[in-house]
């Protein structure tokens, strides 16, 4: 079984204590209902610790809960709470049927002896490509869920669109999904979207733009409508009317940003698009 362990340097109780270290509330009420240990003893409350006291948090063991396949990982940061993959387009991120992300991740715990379910922190359409957080426990897993909900946890996506767009705007519209059509559209009914695009460059031999998208919201579709909605659909995304018929859109989680759980130090994360070969198809 799997600890996270203290040592104390002050007087304090065990909720302001791990309050401090990062643990949401939720989690605090797990840990106390579940039980933790002070030097050697159980504890299931509120408690009062005292200097050199060791708090010893434990981790109960999981069973894996998606079936195992090998496959590429691309692995681009790991810790004790949490790893970040790097998803392929044309991946899943846990659709039943058919081999998923999920999958490579359960076989990645299961060699790496960690006894987990799988916790996606964050999600990708299938064809969206790039930046991915798994958590390895249910105390990470709520601290990041917690970040997300306040927006410390950034996220940042490049987008390729067709013509030529100057924009530096913050874009807030009300999606709603269309059942007949399979997609978000505009509804004064549905739930707000805000993302902040900004061009970062026009390429004229191929009258194409590339568009630094920053969401403040984690609307399902969001940056694909509302670039469709702005009458610039995605590259490839034939769904929100891209007349380019490609293996994928063009859309790449580049960048992600984050205060990590218990240490509280800043990290970011980012990787390459890589378009090219994608880019080429169009103007050959």
């Amino acid at each position: 079984m799997n600890s996270i362990n203290f040592k104390i340097n002050e007087k304090i109780t065990t909720k302001k204590f791990l309050l401090e270290n990062s643990f949401s509330k939720r989690a605090i009420k797990d840990i106390f209902e579940n039980g933790y240990f002070v030097n050697d003893d159980k504890v299931n409350k509120n408690f009062n610790l005292n200097i050199d006291d060791s708090l010893i948090i434990p981790i109960e063991d999981e069973k894996i809960d998606y079936d195992k396949a090998k496959g590429e990982l691309e692995i681009i940061y790991e810790d004790n709470h949490i790893l970040v993959v790097n998803k392929s387009y044309s991946l899943t991120v846990n659709s039943k049927g058919q081999i998923s992300l999920a999958n490579y991740l359960a076989y990645y715990f299961s060699v790496n002896n960690i006894k987990a379910k799988i916790r996606l922190v964050n999600r990708l359409d299938m064809n969206t490509s790039g930046l991915l957080m798994v958590a390895k426990n249910p105390y990470s897993m709520a601290y990041y869920q917690n970040q997300i909900e306040k927006n410390f946890f950034k996220k940042k996506y490049l987008a390729v669109i067709e013509g030529k767009l100057d924009i530096d705007k913050l874009i807030k519209i009300n999606l709603a999904y269309n059942e007949e059509e399979k997609r978000y559209e505009i509804s004064k009914n549905g739930k707000t979207a805000i993302t902040y695009f900004k061009t970062l460059n026009y390429d004229p031999s191929r009258n194409i733009t590339y568009i630094n998208a920053d969401i403040k919201t984690g609307k399902t579709h969001q940056i694909r409508a509302s670039l469709a909605n702005l009458g610039y659909p995605i590259l490839g995304d034939e769904l929100y009317g891209s007349k380019f018929k490609l293996d994928r859109f063009l859309l790449h989680a580049y960048k992600i940003e984050f205060i990590r759980f218990i240490d509280g130090k800043k990290i970011i994360l980012k990787s390459n698009a890589n378009f090219g070969k994608f880019l080429d198809s169009i103007i050959n």
